[in-house]
């Protein structure tokens, strides 16, 4: 462990040329910041998201209920091989020689085929509970 921490505490990678660790150690003129303030980050960090998550999960979510506030998302498009293949692996926005390629290979007409692309990209967009809550 003290190898670890030698090699990321490394000098030449955190300090400019002629400066030190010892440069920077705390005296009666000078009050620096300590490496060691460093180590805060992560625990501080972590109580703020466990904080937010529970904001959502116990404040959030209870007042966009008491408003009506629906958590239903969009209308959910009917599972089909190919069109999830291309909407996941090409484009989420197919063009129109592609829609036209797509209509003949499923023997769909092409408007149905720009419905399904429209109803699965809403699919990924969170729904408006899911929204209000983040955003409170």
């Amino acid at each position: 462990m003290a190898g670890i921490l030698a090699w990321f505490w490394n000098e030449r990678f955190w300090l400019p040329h002629n400066v030190t660790w010892a440069d920077l150690k705390n005296t009666e003129e000078a009050n620096f910041p300590q490496a060691e303030d460093l180590y805060l980050a992560f625990p501080l960090a972590f109580c703020i998201f466990m904080v937010r998550l529970l904001f959502e999960r116990f404040v959030a979510k209870p007042c966009a209920i008491a408003l009506n506030i629906q958590a239903s998302g969009p209308q959910v498009a009917q599972p089909n091989a190919i069109l999830e293949k291309v909407f996941t692996a090409i484009t989420k926005h197919p063009d129109e020689k592609r829609l036209e390629g797509l209509s003949k290979q499923l023997d769909w007409d092409v408007r149905s085929i720009q419905r399904w692309f429209r109803q699965r990209r809403n699919q990924e967009k969170p729904s408006t509970l899911t929204r209000f809550c983040e955003s409170m």
